[in-house]
């Protein structure tokens, strides 16, 4: 009986673990709130991001990379950047302080990755 309720309780609790990631669903979008919405380019991009949250309490995005991000570079909808941050840690945090309302794209240069990863960020 102890073992058919581990397991039990082992198999609810990787069905709520993979049930409440916001990456792997198939979806594009990360974040998606009545504030802010974040999706990615590519179901491929999926690799490089591990976790994104909406910090309700801080009023900012958090994301753990799978590697270091070296860059962030931030640009408006007409496609001129805006802004540009060194970060060097694999956890990145955006205040959305920072952010009028309207559509950006963020890119993410990340270390052994060749080419940028570009998201599409909108500020409701």
């Amino acid at each position: 009986m102890k073992s058919l309720i581990l397991v039990l309780a082992t198999i609810l609790s990787i069905s709520n673990t993979i049930l409440a990631s916001n990456i792997g669903d198939g979806a594009l979008a990360i974040v998606k709130t009545d504030k802010v919405e974040i999706s990615l380019e590519s179901e491929g991009q999926k690799e490089f991001i591990l976790a994104s949250v909406f910090n309700v309490e801080n009023d900012n995005v958090d994301m753990t990379f799978n590697s270091d991000v070296s860059m962030v570079q931030i640009f408006n909808s007409e496609g001129e950047l805006e802004m540009m941050f060194p970060i060097g840690s694999s956890k990145v945090s955006f205040g959305m302080s920072l952010f009028e309302n309207g559509h950006y794209k963020m890119g993410f240069v990340i270390e052994g990755v060749e080419d940028i990863q570009f998201t599409s960020l909108t500020i409701k």
